[in-house]
């Protein structure tokens, strides 16, 4: 049951997914931004900023997720400087993008590239802020459940999550960590590496812990003390390891009583 619920579950975010570079293409067809109002009819309009809005929004997708992984975005302003780290490092394909959808469109060409780049770094930068916020927001959403539904699933999510092992939990389970593309399961008998999505794995061990960082899931009665240095805040397990606490986890890490 569970695994129909996570195909859903999956199919509805990819539709979402989707839906996001639509709606801002449909939007920026019918507003006709940068002069394309005056040159485009409708129709036209609409498929060349669906179909520019489209191939940019991926290509920025692609440069947030390296972004992310050169700027931390539980520093201060990392929210803003990943996506538009991002936006910077897209600019140049992008441009070349707008440029060939201008000519396909028959528009008249800019006035030089370096005009038409600048335009296209806004746009990206545009993207790439909407583009991360709507992937925060719907992250969050995700790791939201209520705890009806959180005390419900408990049992079998963990017995679906035990199948990933190779073996029988060597000890008690103290928290996950995201090691590339590859989970890391620490307990208090030891670690050891599955092929995993740290997605998935949360969410099949609702009720038994919490994700306090986008690398980091802990186990609720592994949480020994908290820590604090500077801005950062860190959570002292039962193994003596230190774990980071995420800005946009410490909400709910305070509603749950493991921050004060």
């Amino acid at each position: 049951m569970l695994d129909a619920f996570t195909k859903r579950e999956r199919t509805a975010r990819q539709c979402a997914r989707l839906a996001a570079p639509v709606v801002v293409g449909l939007l920026l067809g019918l507003l006709g931004p940068f002069g394309t109002y005056e040159l485009l009819p409708l129709l036209p309009r609409l498929a060349y900023w669906l179909s520019v809005v489209s191939l940019n929004w991926l290509l920025c997708d692609l440069a947030i997720r390296y972004s992310a992984t050169r700027v931390s975005a539980e520093t201060r302003w990392g929210s803003l400087l990943v996506p538009l780290g991002g936006s910077f490092l897209v600019s140049l394909p992008a441009t070349g993008v707008v440029h060939m959808a201008n000519t396909l469109a028959g528009m008249e060409r800019s006035a030089s590239l370096l005009a038409l780049y600048w335009k296209v770094l806004l746009l990206c930068a545009v993207i790439s802020v909407a583009a991360y916020a709507w992937a925060n927001r719907r992250r969050d959403d995700e790791q939201t459940v209520s705890p009806e539904a959180e005390g419900d699933a408990a049992g079998e999510g963990l017995s679906l999550f035990l199948e990933r092992l190779p073996g029988p939990l060597p000890g008690r389970l103290v928290c996950l960590e995201m090691q590339d593309h590859y989970l890391a399961v620490h307990t208090t008998g030891g670690s050891e590496l599955i092929l995993c999505r740290m997605e998935d794995a949360a969410r099949e061990l609702q009720g038994l812990g919490q994700r306090v960082h986008r690398s980091w899931w802990v186990a609720q009665d592994a949480v020994v003390g908290t820590e604090r240095e500077g801005q950062r805040q860190f959570l002292q397990l039962r193994d003596g390891r230190s774990v980071p606490v995420g800005r946009t986890y410490r909400a709910r890490l305070k509603q749950a009583g493991l921050l004060s």
